[in-house]
């Protein structure tokens, strides 16, 4: 038996709750997916805006958290430079989607695997990494963002950075409106046409979730409650035609 299936078996991600292993096992059927929807010409400007916040090149130890299929490796390594990276989610089925992509990026940096909850308090000390990484992840946990995004401070060091990309209220899956966009569809129409083919996994997650407190955060609020936990520094773009953000903060 896989170390992913024991992780799962000792309730170190479940909490012995059958309605997170249902969520969990939607999220594996995703996995094959995710990344061509990472493909499309307006998803993939929301990556390279998250990427050009990864400065400076911090090295030391750094957090994915909440990786998926590894989508974000690249980036990291090229820009962060870590020494070494935890990958982490929840989804067995995209961390074995990251460990092919890292195999494929032949990467150099040591990285380690974790399938952990990130809704539950993390598994590392105080103060462990220079860098977190978390895209398109908040507004998906259970219960809500702002406990996940405490602990995330908890663990990032004096001076450490906050990468951190996400959809905002106002956005809806089931509800994009395609002809308010033609003029970004028209530039990538196969992308586009993928992303209808495929909408219908985010929609019926989304759906879910939302049963259980997930939430897409309001801009302001979002950023408050950064600095309320000490972040500053905060330098933020807006992606997914004003309905997402990529940022950068410094743990202060």
């Amino acid at each position: 038996m896989s170390a992913l299936k024991n992780l799962i078996l000792n309730g170190v991600l479940f909490r012995d709750e059958s309605e997170l292993r249902e969520l969990v096992r939607k999220w594996d059927s995703y996995s094959g997916v995710y990344s061509k929807i990472y493909g499309v010409r307006y998803t993939r400007k929301h990556l390279e805006t998250l990427g050009g916040k990864l400065l400076p090149a911090v090295g030391g130890i750094c957090l994915d958290a909440g990786c998926g299929s590894g989508v974000m490796f690249q980036m990291i390594g090229e820009r962060i430079r870590p020494a070494q990276l935890y990958a982490a989610d929840w989804s067995p089925g995209m961390l074995e989607e990251a460990k092919i992509e890292a195999t494929r990026l032949q990467y150099t940096c040591e990285t380690r695997f974790r399938c952990i909850d990130l809704t539950k308090p993390l598994v590392w000390p105080d103060n462990f990494f220079d860098a977190v990484v978390s895209n398109q992840v908040i507004s998906f946990l259970p219960h809500g963002w702002k406990e996940p995004l405490r602990e995330l401070r908890r663990v990032l060091k004096q001076n450490g950075y906050l990468y951190l990309g996400t959809f905002l209220r106002g956005w809806a899956y089931s509800g994009f409106a395609m002809w308010k966009h033609a003029p970004a569809i028209l530039k990538d129409p196969i992308g586009s046409a993928r992303v209808l083919k495929y909408r219908h996994f985010a929609v019926e997650i989304d759906k879910e979730l939302k049963k259980y407190g997930a939430e897409f955060p309001p801009r302001e609020e979002l950023i408050d409650f950064l600095e309320s936990l000490g972040f500053r520094e905060i330098k933020v773009s807006k992606t997914y035609f004003g309905y997402g953000l990529a940022l950068r903060a410094r743990c202060c």
